[in-house]
């Protein structure tokens, strides 16, 4: 029985299965290589079980032009890469809905999880949950090609910083800007030192409440 789905071009591809959630990335990593060599790779296919089913129905029911089909515990499905952001969206929105795991082999990540954390940048990856070395290493690396990294966190007060004057700051320098909150309470800050940087960024992520205090904070209209 097939089970992604065919489509011309580029597709983006996705996992979600039943069971216990994994207790991180390389977990859901793990699983996802076991479940794909027992019922992707096998060749005696298994019905998919009632969960699964009733996912693959609530999928179907959304985008009516994807035909996926499961296999035991597992689906793993394509869909076209342009419509990768909603599609993948909604589809890990449902597996949480129907207490399902999904995971992104793509980025490597549990869509699942419910994180505390995002942190990104322009040209970087996405981590969930970083710890500092993570947060020194991504801010290191902002420049003129690459110049904001933004930390949200799941109440969506966020800290960000942007680099040189395409952020606004002078050449070389930073801005550094939170927001707790709503878009009245955004404040900024203008740094030299990217260890500066990196300290409000972990400041914030360790909610450190020396952080309103720490730099020349000022009020922001966005």
């Amino acid at each position: 029985m097939a089970l992604c789905v065919t489509i011309t071009g580029v597709s983006y591809d996705l996992a979600v299965w039943e069971g216990a959630p994994p207790a991180d990335d390389r977990a859901a990593a793990a699983e996802f290589d076991r479940l794909y060599e027992q019922y992707i790779e096998s060749d005696d296919p298994a019905e998919p079980t009632s969960r699964i089913a009733a996912y693959v129905q609530a999928l179907v029911n959304r985008f009516p032009d994807i035909d996926p089909e499961g296999r035991g515990p597992l689906l793993y499905f394509a869909m076209a890469w342009s419509r990768s952001d909603e599609v993948s969206a909604l589809a890990a929105d449902l597996a949480r809905e129907h207490q399902l795991n999904c995971y992104d082999p793509q980025q490597k990540h549990l869509r699942t999880k419910q994180w505390r954390f995002e942190l990104t940048s322009e040209r970087g990856s996405t981590f969930y949950d970083p710890d500092a070395d993570t947060v020194r290493d991504v801010l290191v690396r902002l420049s003129n090609d690459n110049f904001f990294a933004i930390l949200t966190r799941d109440d969506n007060w966020y800290i960000q910083a942007g680099y040189g004057e395409q952020a606004g700051a002078r050449p070389g320098g930073y801005a550094l800007e939170r927001q707790d909150g709503g878009p009245d309470q955004h404040f900024r800050a203008e740094l030299t030192d990217v260890e500066d940087l990196v300290r409000g960024f972990v400041c914030f992520l360790e909610d450190d409440p020396t952080l309103a205090a720490r730099f020349a904070w000022q009020p922001y209209l966005l």
